[in-house]
């Protein structure tokens, strides 16, 4: 059986209550972990523990290059000493500059104590452009997303869609059909454009990222099983963020946000 563990719901900045984020895929071969931001850490408490078996292969897809998104890879030799990991960083196609010079740039002094190369973990950086990819016995499907800067959904098989940090994108719907869960970053709730004293919020928020309703949308349009809701605002209230899952479960009746370390079975 699969499980699908978030680890980091919030975006931007880390909060008591939410990290940044970071998923994870657990499959009975591998570990598909995607991002790195500081929502890697739980994978340092006892009941994740099971899930670092050194039997199984480690991959990790990185969505972009944004820091709430990577910081969590200097967190590496924590959890993951002398093992190999595989880091899937999205192809030059998809965001128009190099992955192997970014990465060594986000892992190096004077930022980090060593460099990517002289972590005592075995990194090997596998980009992976636009289109199907085998990973460990699994399809592995990326595609480029509208962002600040250009950043990367994935599917894995019919299990999960994970997509992130994007504007709203008819195409996502498309990439998403079927799915099991699909798990979407919703930044605001949407009812700001519907205000003229707010509107702008609206405006300024969809160049580069998506509303509760707009997530909904996309997941009722792709026919998934389930949709999660991540990459929440840590400057936005409880309450604010009961009022994106209402919001959202009005067009999608099968939305949900997680708690960080909440896992569910796919």
């Amino acid at each position: 059986m699969s499980a699908f563990t978030l680890l980091g719901s919030g975006g931007w900045i880390p909060t008591p209550r939410r990290e940044t984020t970071c998923a994870l895929l657990s499959l009975p071969q591998a570990l598909f972990i995607f991002d790195a931001g500081t929502g890697l850490s739980l994978l340092l408490e006892e009941k994740f523990r099971r899930e670092l078996e050194p039997e199984r292969e480690i991959h990790i897809f990185l969505s972009h290059y944004h820091l709430d998104h990577v910081a969590g890879l200097v967190y590496l030799p924590a959890m993951l000493k002398g093992r190999r990991v595989h880091l899937h960083p999205p192809a030059a196609d998809i965001t128009g500059i190099d992955p192997g010079a970014t990465v060594a740039e986000l892992v190096r002094k004077p930022f980090n104590p060593t460099s990517l190369e002289e972590m005592p973990v075995d990194i090997t950086v596998e980009p992976l452009g636009e289109g199907c990819h085998d990973i460990a016995g699994t399809q592995v499907r990326a595609r480029k997303q509208i962002h600040a800067d250009a950043s990367a959904a994935w599917r894995v098989d019919d299990l999960i869609v994970f997509a992130t940090d994007t504007a709203a994108d008819l195409g996502t719907a498309v990439f998403a059909e079927d799915v099991r869960l699909l798990v979407h970053e919703a930044w605001i709730d949407g009812i700001e454009e519907e205000d003229p004293a707010t509107e702008q919020i609206a405006r300024e928020a969809y160049l580069a990222h998506t509303s509760a309703r707009q997530a909904a949308g996309l997941a009722k349009d792709a026919h998934a099983g389930r949709l999660v809701m991540c990459h929440l605002s840590p400057v936005r209230s409880p309450a604010y963020h009961r009022q994106m899952l209402a919001s959202a479960r009005s067009i999608f009746p099968d939305t949900y946000i997680m708690e960080d370390g909440e896992s569910l079975a796919l």
